[in-house]
């Protein structure tokens, strides 16, 4: 028996933490007997984790915003599916959906994933939450962005719930991981590993990563350093390594990795080089596997990480002070170590995924409370419009 049908709907199906993120709410949703829906633009590699766990999709435009008729689909698969919760994630996707749920006097919730630029200057935020409305819920994953939302959208800060990323400590656990081989990325047996992972693209400031990589490359011949993941950048970002004189016997560019506990198994440190985040569900995952973790500090990053105790903070786009640190922790592996294990019990007390989940579901009952259910036609499998 299904006990509520949530239609969740996200930009695209590209690796990344929103999308990441979606994934655990899936498990969540089937484990409580729940029945999910995928509403999407983008395509992308998850596409197969999503199948994989029995989840209808559907495609709502090749175009994006640009389509008009994105929205009337979404609302043509609100009145089919009938859900009794939406749940948007990212900014096409919560002017679409949100648009479309209030048309139709759904219980509906956002959440909120980053302090992207554009939230920071007052009128693109007021109109985006003036498309948006008052969802039954507003979730941002810090308070940093709960605080960016309330000063330049206009939404009163009581009215925003902080619920923090939460992780799979059973899934991220060095003790239920095996490590990747490594090897096939032409990375020596005694190499100190360095990665970066996520998008290749503006925010992730992989720029800022290589310029880095290429300063501590000089001072230590220990360290080799990996770029996982794919995107927009990616050429850009291999001619700028080129350039810097970082060869294959020093970096790879490893493209889209899927086994993730088992390639942070498999290194020695993790760095984030972002411009800007919210709260980075793939350094929250790195932490759990008791890895020393350098990052930018941005977002909600300070709220997780004291610097010089459970990690490294160091400013954006700062080259110079990322290099630095990494070759701090390249040098000394006791700190590694050390800086390793306060890190991973940092996420074991405060970064459950149940907990997170807990809270979510707990905003869906909020929600639903007094909410019409209407009788839900079948609707299953895959679907993909063509506009």
């Amino acid at each position: 028996m299904v006990s509520q049908r949530i239609l969740f709907v996200i930009d695209s199906l590209r690796v990344g933490g929103a999308e990441t993120l979606l994934l655990d709410l899936l498990d969540a949703a089937k484990a409580r007997g729940d029945l999910a829906h995928v509403a999407y633009f983008t395509p992308g590699p998850l596409a197969p984790e999503v199948e994989k766990r029995g989840i209808a999709t559907t495609r709502l435009s090749r175009k994006g915003l640009r389509d008009p008729l994105a929205l009337w689909r979404i609302w043509q698969l609100m009145r089919r599916w009938q859900p009794d919760v939406v749940h948007s994630h990212l900014t096409k996707s919560d002017l679409v959906a949100q648009l479309a749920a209030r048309m139709r006097g759904l219980p509906r919730l956002v959440t909120l994933h980053n302090a992207a630029p554009w939230r920071k200057k007052r009128l693109p935020a007021r109109l985006y939450h003036w498309v948006v409305g008052k969802p039954d819920a507003l979730i941002a994953v810090t308070p940093l962005v709960a605080d960016h939302v309330a000063r330049y959208g206009g939404v009163p800060r009581e009215n925003i719930e902080v619920i923090q990323n939460g992780v799979d400590l059973s899934r991220f656990s060095p003790e239920n991981a095996t490590p990747l081989d490594l090897s096939q990325f032409g990375v020596p047996k005694d190499a100190v590993v360095i990665a970066k992972v996520g998008r290749l693209n503006v925010q992730k400031d992989h720029a800022n990563f290589l310029r880095a990589a290429a300063i501590l490359a000089r001072k230590d011949p220990r360290a080799h350093f990996l770029v996982v993941g794919d995107g927009e950048l990616m050429t850009q970002s291999q001619e700028l390594a080129r350039q810097l004189g970082l060869g294959p016997d020093r970096l790879t560019f490893t493209g889209n990795i899927r086994q993730m506990p088992e390639l942070l198994s498999a290194i020695d440190i993790f760095m984030l080089a972002s411009a800007w985040e919210g709260l980075p569900m793939v350094l929250l995952e790195a932490m759990a596997m008791g890895l020393p973790v350098v990052s930018t500090a941005v977002g909600g990053v300070p709220d997780l990480i004291a610097n010089g105790e459970n990690g490294m903070l160091v400013p954006a786009s700062d080259p110079a002070a990322l290099a630095a640190a990494g070759g701090m922790l390249v040098s000394d592996a006791d700190l590694r170590h050390r800086i390793g294990a306060a890190g991973q019990d940092t996420v074991r007390a405060r970064f459950s995924g149940k907990a997170m989940t807990d809270r979510i579901w707990a905003l869906y009952a909020a929600a639903r409370a007094g909410a019409p259910v209407g009788q839900p036609q079948t609707m299953e499998g895959k679907q993909e419009w063509n506009g």
